[in-house]
């Protein structure tokens, strides 16, 4: 029987006539060029089919789009409307492996600010990745960081996070804290080592980075510890389930999601039908 052939993979950029989109666009292009896949640019998109209306792609981002064809990057441009079940069915039947999305903290100019972005993010199996104004420059992606802490999920972030070494070769940075407390100590290496152990196993690039103090939130550190080993993405869990401090003050990933620094966030959710690559 002969081997079937292995479908491409695809990634989806959501881009609206912002600059936001525009930057959603050419961080998708470099995502396609790491993972060999195509990218599907799609411009027609509302949370509502009630508010939906026709949107063409701006001239600008046609012409990166062109950019990338010419750079034999396979471009999809779709302005026919998009849901999101529409575009959540739609990645699954693409062999979509992402989704990339520009977000704006506070104000109108982008289709997604922080509220929306989550919304969008959460009934998502994809990975969803969040980028600001900041550009991707020649470097991007070449170090990535892994933050660690006491949770137990975190099999498919650490796998997300090989993948652009083993794709790209790119250099993995796991971060962790050190915690008093003998038991959050316990959690916290059992993590490492299971981390360790698949890293060694896949042969992936990384480096351990422990702080040798108590973080609050390793998540949002990570963001600031970028610059110190030129890191261009983090990557993170999202929250499962809110508690009531969630609702009055917001989920941790808050924090991350169009933070200021413009550091593109992989968030991920923590699903049993989570998609990952099998390679």
């Amino acid at each position: 029987m002969e081997q079937e052939e292995k479908k491409k993979l695809n990634i989806i950029a959501i881009a609206d006539n912002s600059d936001y989109g525009t930057s959603a666009i050419r961080y998708g292009g470099i995502l396609a060029a790491i993972f060999k896949a195509s990218l599907t640019v799609i411009s027609n998109f509302s949370f509502s089919k009630n508010n939906i209306q026709n949107k063409d792609i701006c001239n600008e981002q046609i012409e990166i789009a062109n950019q990338l064809i010419q750079n034999n990057i396979e471009v999809f441009l779709l302005s026919n409307p998009f849901t999101p079940d529409n575009i959540y069915s739609y990645g699954d039947e693409t062999n979509s492996i992402m989704f990339v999305i520009g977000v704006q903290r506070k104000g109108k100019d982008s289709l997604f600010n922080l509220k929306k972005a989550r919304r969008f993010i959460k009934p998502s199996r994809l990975p969803v990745m969040t980028v600001g104004l900041k550009l991707p420059d020649s470097n991007v992606f070449r170090h990535v960081m892994l933050p660690l802490d006491i949770n137990r999920q975190h099999k498919e972030k650490a796998l997300w996070a090989g993948y652009f070494s083993r794709f790209y070769h790119a250099k993995v940075h796991v971060l962790y804290a050190t915690y008093k407390d003998s038991l959050l100590k316990q959690k916290v290496k059992d993590n490492i080592d299971f981390t360790k152990k698949l890293y060694q196993n896949l042969e992936i690039d990384y480096e351990l980075h422990d702080f040798g103090r108590e973080i609050d939130d390793i998540d949002r550190f990570s963001i600031f510890y970028a610059p110190e080993i030129n890191a261009s993405l983090t990557v993170v869990m999202m929250t499962a389930f809110y508690t009531i401090i969630d609702y009055i003050f917001g989920p941790k990933e808050n924090a991350l999601i169009a933070n200021d620094e413009g550091l593109p966030v992989l968030c991920i959710n923590e699903r049993e039908d989570l998609y990952v690559l099998c390679t």
